[in-house]
């Protein structure tokens, strides 16, 4: 009997995240989630997706909270934000999602601990309108 060659396994470990045409750095995303309400009348099923949590270390650009800060402020700026997982450090794209319309509904900045050594780190939790799976970019290796 044939056997099917398996598909390698995707590792969480090696990912791009673009906020509009801006690529900035992340140590963790996620998760994405879509899920239906399962207590709603079937007639009236309410399908929403979970906010998203970005974070990584703080750095001196207050560029994340600048755009939480907008919001507060009644600013209606929503970005489409990318998230593409990538098969190797700078490798291919294995899998992309796009969160349309995403927007800060969140900002968190470092807890400070005099006893620890760990790396402060900023939070921005994203809500947004649709979840879209991306199909990958056929790559051409003969140019």
């Amino acid at each position: 009997m044939p056997t099917r060659p398996q598909a390698p396994l995707l590792r969480v470990s090696h990912f791009q995240v673009l906020i509009g045409d801006r690529e900035l750095g992340f140590s963790q995303v996620g998760p994405l989630t879509s899920e239906t309400d399962l207590n709603a009348l079937p007639d009236r099923a309410a399908h929403r997706f979970q906010t998203v949590v970005l974070r990584r270390a703080l750095t001196g650009s207050p560029e994340l909270y600048r755009w939480r800060r907008l919001i507060i402020d009644g600013k209606d700026d929503r970005r489409d934000v990318t998230i593409s997982q990538l098969a190797t450090p700078g490798g291919a794209v294995v899998s992309s999602w796009r969160l349309v319309q995403a927007w800060p509904c969140r900002w968190s900045g470092p807890a400070l601990d005099a006893l620890s050594g760990s790396i402060a780190c900023e939070e921005i939790e994203l809500t947004f309108q649709d979840l879209i799976w991306l199909e990958p970019t056929p790559t051409n290796p003969g140019g």
